[in-house]
C-alpha cells in the first residue's frame, strides 16, 4: 500500500479550495450503520449492516456533530497523520487510556 506525502495532501487541499471537483458521476448513494462503539460506516442501499444497526442520515449527521469527545478528536488526528483509521485494538487501547485520564 502507498501513502500520501504532506506535499501531495497540501496540493489536494489547495485544489479543493479552488473548486476542483474530484467527484465521480453518478453520485453514489449509501445507507449508514452504527457499531456498538459509535463508529459509523456506509453500506449500499438494500444491503444489511454487517455489524451494528442502520441509522438515518439525520441521526448520522447528529452523531457526527456530537463527536466532540477526546476520542473523536484523537481519531481525526490519527487519520490525518497516518491516512488510516484506528484498528479495533487501537481503539480499545485509546479508550482505556482516555478513561484513565478522566479518573485522574
Amino acid at each position: 500500500m502507498g501513502h500520501f506525502t504532506d506535499d501531495s495532501l497540501e496540493k489536494f487541499n489547495q485544489m479543493c479550495s479552488e473548486g476542483v471537483n474530484f467527484g465521480e458521476s453518478p453520485v453514489y448513494d449509501f445507507a449508514r450503520c452504527i457499531k456498538k462503539n459509535g463508529e459509523i460506516y456506509g453500506i449500499s442501499p438494500g444491503e444489511v449492516c454487517q455489524e451494528g444497526k442502520q441509522i438515518s442520515d439525520a441521526a448520522a449527521k447528529s452523531k457526527l456533530k456530537d463527536e466532540g469527545s477526546r476520542l473523536a478528536k484523537l481519531r481525526v488526528a490519527f487519520r490525518k497523520k497516518t491516512g488510516r483509521e484506528l484498528t479495533p485494538e487501537e481503539m480499545e487501547k485509546a479508550e482505556g487510556l482516555l478513561s484513565k485520564m478522566k479518573t485522574k
